[in-house]
């Protein structure tokens, strides 16, 4: 049987163990649902309902306004500008205007022509009422514009169109949010499922060596070839569980909040699918390799710290080189391998790297993943039918055939 045909059949063999799990598959739907409920959770609390179009309207009702003291005529009169009509109720202390605003029955409430009063706020998204901003913005207004005998001119002043403001470049504004979206959600992804395959994968060689599976396995294939089947089978079901924990999330997004979303996140997202990829690539032989030289569940995150610490590494540096994607440090660093997966990305989307710089980067991460995977092969044929106690890198390197 050919190499290529050997691996593939590892490959599948690892597929189907895990989505056989049923913890696996139904942890999996319930993140993926818990992560599209939270999705449409702004859309139900009407976080991206900031108001639109009331020309079509019909008719506005009366603004209820709770006043303690006296409201000028002149200070009527801004008000109807600045807010449309107003029905104002008296009340002889604060206490008595905070109790009506707080039931509802005013919008808000003018203490002494000195502050607004308005209801307490019921939620992380919730704001002031755009009612009692414009009044109070109106009545300061006012005392400026009496001073110059301009006091009707309060409303004329508070509908002004603000000047246009050009940012220099020719980077469309909605373009510049998506890349700065995907530049910092893309890092954080990058550093959780890294981190989170890289364990799953030196799991699994643990399980495996450990019900001694690998000693029948290796009679009829080669250890260099189960260890790229294992690599290859867990990087499928990875990058499956990725999109099936997502994609519905961004679809509920999409449909529900579709023209808040930033233009141009497709291909963006395309980057992050080729630095996962290639980070996925280079992690998981590590993992792999390291995973044989233990036998314990319980030894799997120590033996894994070396790989932990260069993602851990990468991740800060990703996030440093979102401030500065073409400083020195970020254009170094996008072309070291282990944080190359996360600082190219960043640079690739608000940084202008050249095309070279994208090319050697990716070239050099290649060329990590194949010496690494050299590297890992041998210590896991060194290494993965040896139970018990912890295998030395020494003795995992000696012991592999060369």
């Amino acid at each position: 049987m050919s190499p290529t045909r050997t691996v593939l059949l590892i490959a599948e063999r690892e597929v189907r163990q895990r989505l056989r799990g049923r913890l696996f598959v139904i942890t999996t739907l319930a993140i993926s649902v818990f992560l599209a409920i939270a999705a449409a959770v702004p859309m139900l609390l009407g976080v991206f309902d900031i108001g639109g179009d009331d020309t079509d309207a019909g008719p506005v009702d009366p603004v209820a306004i709770v006043v303690v003291g006296e409201l000028s005529s002149d200070a009527s009169e801004v008000l109807e500008q600045a807010i449309g009509p107003i029905v104002v109720q008296p009340a002889t202390d604060p206490d008595e205007a905070a109790a009506l605003v707080t039931a509802g029955e005013a919008d808000f409430a003018i203490v002494d022509g000195e502050r607004i009063v308005v209801p307490a706020r019921s939620g992380v998204f919730a704001f002031d009422p755009p009612a009692a901003s414009r009044a109070a913005e109106a009545l300061a207004l006012s005392e400026v514009l009496s001073e110059q005998g301009d006091g009707d001119r309060v409303g004329a002043v508070l509908d002004l169109t603000p000047l246009p403001v050009q940012q220099l470049g020719d980077q469309d504004p909605g373009d510049a949010a998506a890349r700065l979206v995907v530049a910092n959600l893309g890092v954080v992804f990058l550093f959780g499922v890294l981190i989170m395959y890289a364990s799953m994968i030196i799991n699994g060689v643990i399980e495996e060596k450990g019900s001694r599976v690998v000693e029948l396995l290796v009679e009829a294939v080669p250890v260099r070839r189960l260890m790229a089947g294992k690599v290859l089978g867990l990087g499928l079901v990875g990058l499956g569980q990725t999109v099936v924990l997502f994609a519905p999330a961004v679809v509920v997004l999409v449909v529900t909040a579709g023209d808040v979303v930033p233009p141009g996140i497709a291909p963006l997202a395309g980057l992050l699918v080729l630095w996962f990829v290639l980070g996925y690539g280079l992690y998981a032989v590590i993992a792999a390799g390291l995973g044989s030289l233990v036998s314990r569940p319980e030894e799997a995150q120590a033996v894994l710290t070396p790989a932990n610490m260069l993602m851990i590494l990468g991740y800060f540096v990703g996030f440093a080189s979102i401030n500065a994607p073409d400083a020195t440090f970020a254009r170094v660093a996008a072309l070291v391998p282990f944080s190359a997966p996360y600082v190219m990305l960043v640079r690739q989307t608000l940084g202008t790297p050249a095309l070279w710089e994208v090319a050697l980067s990716i070239a050099l991460t290649l060329l990590t993943i194949v010496a690494m995977t050299l590297l890992a092969a041998r210590l896991y044929e060194g290494g993965i039918l040896r139970v018990g106690a912890r295998v030395r890198l020494r003795d995992a390197w000696g012991a592999a055939k060369r």
